[in-house]
């Protein structure tokens, strides 16, 4: 348990030891579930929904959940404290960006960044992909539900968010040249954090990993025509 104390049992004990381009890489066996998951896809994509709904109660879900509430989504708080980096005065309210959410640039950002996470590299699957998933699917194992614990933890890992690398409350901006796709561990992890604050690289500083991924947005199709009678 991470939850109320002042050092991750997942970060090293020096911060020289800490990773520079994430708040705090999720584990190996994450990236190998969600290639297993990506296998359920395929699955569903051919009319297997048998098949597919047996592969993915092979998932560590469970796992995938506490490892996001108690490292994962706490991992900032954690860096930040450690570091003791003087907080920044949060900009004036008439300096701030008048749009806040990330919403109407968050595609071109995803695209832009071969929809994966800037910070970890984690493979991130397009929001309207997986909402068609779990209406195909018609399982309440796996949901994006209320809470942390009723979300799946394929959801935790791979839901794709905007991410704003100089922090809105600081005067960052809301427009591509200050957004970058971020996993939902590292975008709450990184909070309202600078990326001084947590001992982090800027993103901008690495090209992004693109490659043919790009997050099953050239399979909605097949994804909605799934199980149809032909």
């Amino acid at each position: 348990m991470c939850r109320g104390v002042s050092q991750c049992t997942e970060l090293p004990n020096t911060p020289q030891s800490w990773d520079h381009r994430s708040p705090l890489p999720p584990p190996h066996w994450i990236h190998s579930q969600i290639e297993i998951f990506l296998i359920a896809v395929d699955e569903l994509f051919s009319g297997h929904m048998d098949t597919c709904h047996e592969i993915i109660h092979t998932l560590r879900a469970r796992e995938f959940c506490e490892w996001y509430i108690e490292h994962g989504q706490n991992s900032g708080r954690f860096r930040a404290y450690a570091l003791s980096y003087p907080k920044p005065k949060p900009a004036p309210e008439s300096e701030r960006d008048v749009l806040r959410s990330p919403t109407r640039y968050q595609e071109e950002v995803f695209k832009r960044d071969g929809y994966r996470c800037r910070y970890c590299g984690t493979k991130l699957i397009a929001q309207q992909a997986l909402k068609v998933i779990i209406k195909k699917l018609g399982h309440q194992s796996f949901q994006k539900g209320p809470t942390n614990l009723t979300t799946h933890g394929i959801i935790h890992a791979t839901w794709p968010v905007a991410d704003h690398v100089v922090p809105w409350n600081l005067g960052g901006r809301t427009a591509p040249s200050n957004l970058v796709s971020s996993c939902a561990s590292c975008n709450y992890g990184k909070a309202n954090y600078t990326i001084e604050q947590l001992g982090l690289d800027s993103p901008w500083n690495f090209v992004p990993m693109k490659n043919q991924w790009d997050g099953l947005t050239s399979k909605l199709s097949a994804i909605d025509n799934a199980g149809r009678a032909p």
